[in-house]
Parts: structure tokens; sequence; C-alpha cells
């Protein structure tokens, strides 16, 4: 039996170099509708599929440096997760809890890839809007 329960993937995290060309394909071929970004970043746009799985397009930030692509898994139980991944030895990035109160952490797996738990999305309700090039706000 699994030390972690993984429920479903969650998102996908996918640097890209310019928002308005992966829309072309992400958005304008592949049909993923713009969501509101849970997370205050200006580099990064939230989209979904028919089914709820996500993909955050991920911009360079400031100072140029492109994101790394990650997968997020949804987990059954959040603090079983991060209590195993400690025990296991994972030095952990987080935790913390997005807008719409989904919590989360990341870790690396053992070839370095960044990996991401993730509790349930929408957990609180949030006002967040997002325009047509996938910028959020307050309203």
């Amino acid at each position: 039996m699994p030390k972690i329960k993984v429920n479903t993937v969650n998102h996908h995290g996918v640097p890209v170099k310019d928002r308005n060309a992966a829309f072309k394909f992400y958005k304008d071929l592949l049909g993923l509708d713009i969501l509101p970004s849970m997370v205050d970043s200006p580099n990064i746009v939230w989209m979904g599929a028919a089914d709820g799985t996500m993909v955050h397009l991920i911009e360079p930030n400031a100072s140029g440096k492109m994101a790394e692509h990650h997968y997020a898994y949804e987990v059954e139980d959040f603090d079983a997760a991060l209590q195993v991944m400690r025990d296991e030895g994972y030095e952990i990035d987080g935790p913390g809890e997005r807008h719409d109160g989904q919590r989360y952490f990341f870790v690396r797996d053992p070839d370095g890839n960044r990996v991401e738990f993730v509790t349930k999305s929408n957990l609180k309700p949030s006002n967040r809007v997002a325009d047509e090039f996938g910028h959020t706000r307050e309203p």
C-alpha cells in the first residue's frame, strides 16, 4: 500500500517564453479556458480543461529566468502527505495556501524534478477575475 494516496493530477506547470504565443496552442488549438489565477504572480496564467485539470503557463520571472516544468498531484490527505515527505527526508518548499484555500508544497524527486502536492482546489470562495490575456485581479 502506498504511503501517499494520489487522487488525480491537479495541474501541469509549463514554462513558456511568451503567453500570447502559448495561447495559440493551449487556448486556440486545445481549447483550454483562461481561469483566474489563485497566486499573486503576474507571470503565471491558469488555464483549465473540461475535466477540471489545469495547465499553468509560467513565463520567465522579472530576472528573465525560465520556470521549471512540474506536475501537481492532488492527494487524499494533505497533512499526512506532508509528514510522509518530511519523514522520508525530502526538503519541503512550503507549505502554503492559495487564494481559494488550496494548500500546497513542493519537493524534488530523486532525479531533481520539481513535484507539487495539493489539496482540492476551490476550498473557499474567491472573487478573483482574469481578463482575456490571463491577467488576474480582485474586482
